[in-house]
């Protein structure tokens, strides 16, 4: 361990790993975005209603159920046992939502804030930690570098521990996989895979390209494959087995679909989707109904992965094909929130190492826009508008060091910005796999 730490490259990884850590922790307790009283809702529903949870994750019940919000939970059961668990811990009385003369409130205590963020900011030490675990056999300060772009971005600090997002909770058992998966651990790795789903659903895409890659040099072989796919299998549903106990409570499934179904996206702040940012603004205000690409956004995803999947089959390369698979999902989703950010930055991390110099700054371009996102967006909203008792300091701290528009319009065209990246990305990677293809000098190196 002494030999281990006493190498410069590690030294700076652990003062760059302390200073993410520094910053989380001063900024997480004085701030909550409205998902962080809302898990508290879920978290009491799950220790009502352990078996049959999905029975009332609707939202339509969310009065009774003591939720301050009507949104629903559309995730896999793995943050709600999560949620349960804090919330015991935490106790009653830990949020706060009435009406009164100035509208609708809803308060946090710290306590509760505290308790979800922890898991976020834990989360993203171990994603950074491996990042480097998995990158410094090519490059030992590369590994370090890839870390601190992770772990020091504005979004993911944002993400974690300012708004309060569970993202990371998902990319870490992912990473995880392909780790388990590179070093010949494939049992143990398509399960992580599987079970990174199972916390939330938006890594589909790069799972897929995981199962793409497995299936490709043995695709002859059912059994070597059917039995990666099996593991990949268990993992996603070993979350559910305790709802088998009273399966009825699955059957609400279907109507948590309604909570995904496509609509314009308000604010139209919070999209980084460009398109659909453009065409709910363009609604707003000539109230034409541009809702067809938001409706049919699956007919123009679907080619973007099979593009992805074209790409692996020439490189063959996993890192740099699940990050691609992820850009295609937030290039085409109708509804890009800023914490979808959060796996897209660690997976281009990822991947830099693994590309040419001109592919790695198309690919870094990529993370430009969501990296001014929360310095030009008025952040110090989350610091006072769930805490009933804000510190005024620390607001104002906040203001200063970002651009306070408050404008949709310079977002929209940020949001356009970084679609047109995303697809320029993709077109680069796709020309370089014809160009490998079409020069044989090339394809033998």
């Amino acid at each position: 361990m002494r030999k281990t730490l006493s190498k410069r490259p590690v030294q700076v990884l652990a003062a760059v790993l302390l200073i993410g850590l520094w910053i989380r922790l001063y900024l997480a307790p004085y701030s909550s975005g409205s998902d962080i009283p809302q898990f508290y809702g879920f978290g009491g529903t799950m220790l009502r209603h352990p078996l049959d949870f999905y029975a009332y994750a609707s939202g339509n019940q969310w009065k009774t159920e003591g939720w301050p919000y009507n949104w629903p939970y559309v995730y896999g059961p793995v943050l709600a046992y999560l949620l349960a668990f804090l919330r015991l811990m935490v106790g009653k009385g830990a949020v706060r939502f009435f009406w009164d003369s100035n509208g609708y409130h809803v308060f946090v205590s710290r306590s509760w804030i505290l308790a979800v963020k922890s898991l976020f900011i834990l989360a993203d030490l171990s994603i950074a930690v491996l990042l480097y675990a998995m990158i410094r056999k090519k490059s030992e300060w590369g590994a370090v570098i890839a870390s601190a772009f992770y772990i020091l971005n504005p979004m993911v600090v944002y993400v974690s521990s300012i708004y309060g997002m569970f993202d990371g909770l998902a990319v870490l058992p992912f990473l995880l996989g392909i780790y388990s998966i590179e070093r010949g651990r494939k049992n143990l790795g398509y399960g992580l895979i599987g079970f990174s789903l199972a916390v939330k659903h938006t890594l589909l895409f790069p799972a897929l390209i995981v199962l793409w890659d497995a299936f490709l040099p043995q695709w002859r072989d059912i059994k070597s494959w059917g039995r990666d796919f099996a593991y990949f299998l268990s993992g996603l549903l070993l979350p559910f087995v305790p709802f088998l106990l009273k399966p009825g409570s699955l059957m609400g499934l279907h109507d948590l679909l309604k909570g995904m179904k496509p609509d314009y996206t308000y604010p139209v702040t919070y999209n980084l989707n460009g398109l659909v940012a453009l065409l709910t603004f363009i609604h707003d205000k000539t109230g034409v109904n541009t809702l067809f690409y938001m409706k049919h956004w699956i007919y123009f995803a679907l080619p973007a992965l099979i593009v992805v999947f074209f790409i692996h089959s020439g490189l063959r390369n996993l890192r740099i094909s699940t990050a691609l698979a992820y850009a295609a999902f937030v290039l085409t989703y109708w509804r890009v929130n800023t914490q979808y950010m959060l796996p897209l930055i660690a997976l281009v991390a990822l991947a830099l190492p693994e590309l040419d110099w001109p592919s790695r700054a198309v690919a870094f371009l990529t993370t430009i826009p969501p990296t001014i996102w929360p310095i030009a967006f008025p952040t110090s909203f989350w610091f006072h508008v769930h805490i009933e008792h804000p510190n005024w300091e620390m607001v104002k701290l906040i203001d200063r060091h970002t651009l306070m528009i408050f404008d949709v319009g310079p977002f929209i065209v940020l949001s356009m910005v970084f679609t047109m990246l995303l697809f320029a990305w993709l077109t680069w990677m796709l020309s370089l796999v014809f160009e490998r293809w079409r020069c044989p000098s090339w394809r033998s190196n």
